[in-house]
C-alpha cells in the first residue's frame, strides 16, 4: 500500500512539474508576434465558427451556458447568433446594428437604446478575429504570452470608463495563431465570460441575405451552405 501510495505521488509530482515548465511565458517584445498574426488573419475574407459561451458568476456555483454561431463577412459584417437555450440574432455593419428575437416562432425586431455601444463592440469583435491588431491598440494594451501549446493575447483597456466594466480581455489560440479558441472577458468584480470556438471555417462564401438586418436567412440554411449542417 505504501508503495502504491508513493507511487501515485510520483505520478503527481511529475504531472504538476511538467505542466509547471509548460507554463505561459510573457513575450517581452510581441510587435513580431502580432505582425505574424496580424498578416495571416488580414488575408481572410470571411470566418465561420460555432459556440459555446460560459457566464461565470460569484453568485452562482454553475456556469450559465449558451451556445450558437458566430459569422464574419469582410470587411465589415458580423452576425452573432444565440441558438440556445433561447433564440436571438445581432447583426451589425459600419453603418447600424440590429437585433432579433423569437418570439412565438417569428423572428421579433428589437428597438435598441444604445446602438452605436453595441456597434462599437462589434466593431471590435470584427476587428480581433481579422486580426486588425493595429487599429485595436488606440484602445487597448496589448500583451503576448506562449508556450508549446498556447499563444494568448490580452487586451487591457486604456480607457478607465471601460476599465470599469472590462478588465480584461484573452485571446486563446494555437502557437502558430490558426484559430481562434477562446476568448475570454474579465470584469473588474471577478465574473467573467468564456467563448469557447469550435467548427471554425474560414473563407466560406455566405449565401444572399445572410447579413440582411431587415430579414435575415435562417441559421440553418447558412449551415447548408457552409457545410455545417447537423
Amino acid at each position: 500500500m505504501k508503495k502504491l501510495a508513493a507511487m501515485v505521488w510520483l505520478m503527481f509530482a511529475v504531472a504538476a512539474l511538467a505542466a509547471d515548465n509548460d507554463a505561459l511565458q510573457p513575450v517581452t517584445n510581441a510587435k513580431s508576434i502580432l505582425q505574424d498574426l496580424q498578416q495571416k488573419m488580414s488575408a481572410l475574407k470571411s470566418v465561420y465558427l460555432n459556440f459555446t459561451q460560459e457566464r461565470q458568476l460569484k453568485l452562482f456555483a454553475e456556469p450559465l451556458k449558451s451556445e450558437g454561431v458566430m459569422l464574419i463577412g469582410g470587411p465589415d459584417q458580423i452576425r452573432w447568433e444565440t441558438t440556445a437555450p433561447f433564440q436571438s440574432i445581432l447583426l451589425a455593419n459600419h453603418k447600424s446594428v440590429a437585433q432579433f428575437e423569437q418570439n412565438d416562432g417569428q423572428w421579433e425586431k428589437l428597438k435598441l437604446g444604445f446602438p452605436q455601444m453595441l456597434k462599437r463592440v462589434m466593431d471590435q469583435m470584427v476587428l480581433m478575429t481579422q486580426g486588425r491588431l493595429d487599429a485595436l491598440t488606440a484602445d487597448f494594451t496589448i500583451t503576448v504570452a506562449t508556450n508549446r501549446s498556447l499563444a494568448v493575447l490580452t487586451l487591457v483597456p486604456k480607457d478607465e470608463n471601460v476599465r470599469a466594466m472590462l478588465a480584461a480581455l484573452e485571446i486563446r489560440m494555437p502557437p502558430d495563431f490558426s484559430a481562434t479558441r477562446e476568448v475570454v472577458m474579465h470584469e473588474p468584480d471577478g465574473d467573467l465570460t468564456r467563448i469557447i470556438f469550435t467548427h471554425e471555417r474560414r473563407n466560406v462564401v455566405f449565401p444572399a441575405d445572410t447579413f440582411d438586418q431587415a430579414k435575415p436567412l435562417e441559421i440553418a440554411a447558412v449551415r447548408t451552405a457552409v457545410g455545417d449542417a447537423p
